[in-house]
């Protein structure tokens, strides 16, 4: 009778459980993320991590033009920044990844303008972002916010 019951049981399972997490096509999850990111504004704020403690928040924002896949997982976000009164796109490469609908960006040692570097893990869906980001001398931080076109 238990070989029957466990029978039943597991046979139950298969035909009624689904995947734990629906599956999407990695063409739409790429385009998503596009649109999301065309012409974007990302407003929110940052919060510097020091020994284990989350810090302050403190207002930020950034200007997104686009995304441009590359090869593979590998992108270009291009950014709007403004120098010595011009203002100019600079694309930044970065690794995107997807877990389903949500694209996660990958930034590895980025150079800053003092010659030192940061990287960071960004989350984003459904127009909000949340993150966190680190440098080697041990500065550290969040980042979350929503995106407006």
């Amino acid at each position: 009778m238990k070989p029957l019951v466990t029978s039943l049981f597991l046979l139950g399972s298969a035909l009624f459980a689904g995947p734990l997490f629906a599956e999407t096509d990695s063409a739409v999850a790429e385009s998503a993320f596009v649109a999301m990111l065309e012409n974007a504004t990302l407003k929110g704020t940052w919060a510097p991590v020091r020994d284990g403690s989350l810090g302050e928040d403190r207002n930020d924002a950034y200007h997104i033009v686009r995304a441009e896949k590359q090869k593979g997982d590998q992108w270009h976000l291009v950014t709007r920044v403004e120098h010595k009164g011009q203002v100019l796109e600079h694309p930044i490469p970065v690794v995107v990844k997807f877990a389903g609908d949500t694209a996660v960006v990958i930034l590895d040692d980025a150079r800053t303008g003092d010659g030192g570097t940061w990287s960071a893990r960004v989350l984003f869906h459904n127009d909000v972002y949340v993150g966190s980001w680190w440098s080697p001398g041990g500065k550290a931080g969040t980042v979350s916010g929503t995106i407006s076109r």
